[in-house]
């Protein structure tokens, strides 16, 4: 974790006095921080000190930057996590770059905040498998560093709580919003190409893409804060199946422990946010993500099932997969070949300066799978030549 840590103070930039990254107006920074989470040096060098500590894990070989790497783009670029003992989850690990600005926290919204977000990976049996907080911290709390650092930033002893605030600090600091596109949108037309350019115009019109991902100076980020469920694995799953069991488990049950391991150790984890609200109109939902810094953070989804963004704008492009509980926004687009390489070409303008030559070398590297691998593209549902109610009808999914 050496290699990482050092990685992290070099992406660093000094806080202005606001304590607001640059890019985020302070009165909403303000508004989002804990009040008893303010973030100041000792506490950010705590919570960084901890994000790379596998003393977290049961076994002592993972940490937060296990999954969170920061030379992957804050990612393990697995299509799902592995945890202790070679355990994968069910779910892939999403950036915690920009983690700070979601209204909640992983896939299904589980943890309303960072610092609760912070605790269930330590716990969960298949990521960091510690039975509890006690046992999180047995491997540090003797540490007169550790024992020194929490004192300085919490004025208290080690204890689990402080241990997810201060990496909640930590993570707090994690933002990347100087991209190409930030300074087109500032006026600097050379900042982006043409063809960019034309996906930007593409992203905001034909392509449909700010019904979800509205990028504004209020929402940096590109995501609507909401679950949607826009047909990645219906093909192959009993959404109605999986929904009853899930009842059942959760009568016996409703803990956020619980619930976090039914959304990484079981096949419930395809159901998404219903899990979390019990609510049919949740069923196969999941977070909107943010689009920044998307060309670095492949594969995508939340199952990691597609390996390149020309395989996310086919889904797109075709309308999803068709299931009862398919979120009403999506439909097929009708775009053709050049404009999905525009979208593309705009989606990678959107990576944070600091990542250029890593967002170079994923763009060369997912065009040359998607001209080789691209899973055949159905295009009479792109082009809109069949509607997904005739698709159903015809039993087709």
């Amino acid at each position: 974790m050496t290699t990482q840590t050092t990685r992290v103070m070099e992406l660093m930039r000094p806080l202005p006095a606001s304590g607001a990254p640059a890019g985020i107006e302070p009165s909403f920074w303000k508004a989002i921080v804990p009040a008893d989470n303010a973030g100041n040096e000792a506490r950010i060098a705590l919570g960084r000190k901890l994000y790379f500590e596998p003393k977290l894990s049961k076994d002592g070989t993972v940490a937060c930057g296990t999954c969170h790497d920061v030379s992957r783009g804050f990612t393990d670029r697995r299509g799902t996590s592995e945890g202790i003992g070679d355990k994968v989850g069910r779910r892939n690990g999403p950036t915690t770059m920009n983690v700070a600005l979601f209204f909640s926290q992983f896939w299904d919204g589980r943890a309303a905040t960072l610092e609760e977000q912070a605790k269930l990976p330590i716990q969960n049996p298949i990521e960091m498998g510690q039975p509890d907080g006690n046992a999180a911290i047995a491997g540090i709390k003797k540490d007169p560093e550790y024992q020194k650092a929490f004192k300085e930033a919490y004025g208290r002893d080690v204890n689990f709580d402080d241990l997810a605030r201060a990496i909640a600090a930590f993570e707090r600091t994690l933002i990347f919003l100087d991209a190409p596109f930030d300074r087109f949108i500032a006026g600097d037309m050379k900042a982006i190409d043409d063809d960019a350019k034309a996906g930007w115009v593409i992203y905001n019109g034909k392509g449909r893409c700010t019904s979800c991902h509205q990028i504004s100076s209020s929402n940096p980020i590109g995501t609507d804060n909401r679950f949607h469920n826009v047909g990645v694995s219906a093909r192959h799953q009993d959404f109605e199946g999986l929904a009853k069991k899930a009842l059942v488990a959760l009568a016996k049950d409703s803990s956020k422990e619980t619930i976090d391991k039914l959304a990484l150790e079981t096949d419930l984890a395809e159901l998404g946010r219903f899990v979390v609200t019990k609510n049919r109109a949740d069923i196969g939902s999941f977070k909107t993500q943010q689009v920044r810094n998307v060309g670095i953070t492949a594969p995508y989804m939340h199952d990691g099932s597609m390996a390149t963004l020309w395989d996310v704008m086919d889904h797109y492009n075709k309308g999803g997969e068709a299931n009862p509980y398919l979120d009403g926004g999506i439909e097929p687009l009708a775009l053709s070949e050049k404009e999905i390489d525009q979208l593309v070409a705009f989606m990678f303008s959107l990576t944070d300066l600091r990542f250029d030559a890593d967002n170079k070398a994923e763009f060369a590297r997912q065009k040359k799978i998607a001209a080789s691998k691209r899973p055949l593209r159905d295009d009479a549902a792109a082009q809109r030549k069949v509607l997904p109610f005739e698709r159903r009808a015809e039993g087709k999914r």
